[in-house]
């Protein structure tokens, strides 16, 4: 990781385990302006604004030295990289991408080797950032997936099937086929009589509901998992509904938020990424 032209390993510093998963996740989108009418299933939604919320970035850092001075000169060097003005400037190797990120604070640190007695001191620490614009990932003009071929896995998106996109899917199932909740009826309460009267004679309407679709996406090159990740995100930010379709019937959506996204390999081998897609059907 290179803070503002400073590589953090002349800093005794690398990027943890799980460390920088943060970085590549789709960013939650606003919440629409919406009703949700008593006589009328699931949400009417208005779909002529379309934006994102800025995302939270987290890293989690380590940093080693072999004795207390240089310890604390490196320590010190690292806080005061984030004290000039404007946003850092982070570029991930890994990924081979640059980050414009405003930063927040430190986290949670971990300190061993104590101070006083010689000897190899470490730390490890959360460095927190917020992604301003929380789309400077991705193109503005969609790509189209350029999968592997690999067979159908019969749930799509828009008409595509998850599979163009390099994806297997885990589980849906247990979210998009849970029967559907009834929106509230009137009731009311009296102090004089027991229990409550609720008006049963109204023919009860759907309430939405949330879809979870747990992923896992796999590309053999970075350049193939950016195309296919920027095509994905190209459905997820489109001011119209998302047709989500699985083998027993299609359905309109909107993307909500991704959750738990996780960097499953190291991406100079082959790129392999979990995440879950959360959506809000109308």
């Amino acid at each position: 990781m290179i803070i503002d032209g400073t590589n953090i390993r002349t800093l005794g510093m690398f990027i943890l385990r799980g460390g920088s998963n943060d970085f590549l996740s789709f960013p939650e989108r606003r919440e629409p302006a919406q009703n949700n009418w008593a006589e009328h299933d699931g949400l009417d939604v208005d779909f002529s604004d379309l934006s994102f919320n800025p995302k939270k970035v987290s890293v989690q850092l380590y940093l080693s030295a072999p004795n207390e001075t240089q310890f604390m000169q490196r320590l010190n060097a690292f806080q005061n990289l984030h004290f000039q003005p404007g946003y850092r400037n982070i570029y991930v190797e890994e990924f081979q991408k640059t980050f414009s990120l405003r930063f927040l604070g430190f986290g949670e640190y971990t300190h061993k080797g104590g101070l006083a007695k010689s000897g190899k001191k470490s730390g490890k620490l959360t460095v927190e950032y917020m992604m301003d614009d929380p789309v400077q990932l991705f193109n503005p003009t969609p790509s189209l997936p350029q999968g592997e071929g690999a067979s159908a896995i019969h749930i799509q998106l828009n008409g595509v099937d998850l599979s163009q996109y390099g994806i297997i899917v885990k589980e849906v199932y247990s979210t998009v086929l849970r029967p559907a909740s009834p929106k509230s009826t009137l009731e009311r309460s009296f102090n004089h009589i027991d229990g409550i009267w609720a008006d049963v004679a109204i023919i009860r309407k759907k309430e939405s509901k949330q879809v979870t679709i747990d992923c896992v996406m796999s590309a053999g090159t970075l350049s193939e998992f950016y195309n296919n990740y920027n095509a994905l995100f190209g459905i997820m930010n489109s001011a119209a509904p998302i047709e989500l379709s699985t083998p027993d019937t299609d359905r309109l959506c909107y993307y909500k938020a991704m959750s738990n996204f996780t960097k499953l390999t190291i991406f100079s081998k082959k790129v392999r990424v979990g995440f879950q897609l959360i959506f809000q059907t109308l």
